[in-house]
């Protein structure tokens, strides 16, 4: 017999979150978001999508994080520190592209709970696709459960017995005016 299951929204953007720029230090994507306590029941998943915009200067790397807590709290995932195209048209001109997809499955609920986390963002540059060639693929950034980043996955304990605040994360290496990105789009969704 199969279980029911539904798909609800959670969260989800009517305007564009504020740009990261000039700054190398982590910053929100996206506001944070609150899941209540008990929410994330043994096996239920969260996905995260998110579309923006971003530019850039020299060749700036790109790390990103997913953390239970706030922007201080238990990192869940994170990338590898990604190296940019550089000079995709920066400031507040954004002229590249990027999008993001993670999924976050609870494997143990309470005060001890487990949680898996996994995705990626893709990052695309100004230029044009080509048939044929390999220009504007994109580079792909997976986000690996675990605090270290990296290759290794690895599930997280942290307590879901509490109201607790789910961030999505940014860190550029360098700051500057031309190394920005924005979110336009976002949505969290609980698929079961």
């Amino acid at each position: 017999m199969s279980r029911q299951g539904f798909s609800e929204a959670l969260n989800w953007a009517t305007a564009a979150a504020t740009a990261i720029a000039n700054n190398a230090t982590e910053q929100l994507l996206v506001p944070n978001q609150t899941i209540f306590a008990n929410y994330l029941a043994d096996g239920r998943v969260l996905r995260w999508r998110a579309m923006g915009g971003y530019g850039t200067t020299a060749t700036p790397t790109l790390t990103f994080s997913v953390r239970w807590g706030g922007l201080a709290g238990t990192v869940l995932a994170k990338s590898f520190a990604a190296t940019t195209t550089s000079a995709v048209g920066g400031g507040a001109s954004m002229t590249a592209y990027w999008e993001a997809e993670i999924l976050i499955q609870t494997r143990l609920n309470g005060s001890s709970g487990s949680l898996f986390t996994g995705g990626n963002f893709t990052l695309y540059t100004s230029t044009a696709p080509a048939a044929g060639t390999v220009t504007n693929y994109g580079l792909v950034v997976p986000i690996v459960s675990g605090s270290t980043g990296g290759t290794t996955p690895a599930a997280v304990t942290v307590d879901l017995t509490a109201d607790t605040q789910l961030s999505f994360t940014v860190t550029w290496s360098a700051a500057n005016a031309a190394n920005s990105i924005q979110t336009q789009f976002a949505l969290t969704e609980s698929l079961n």
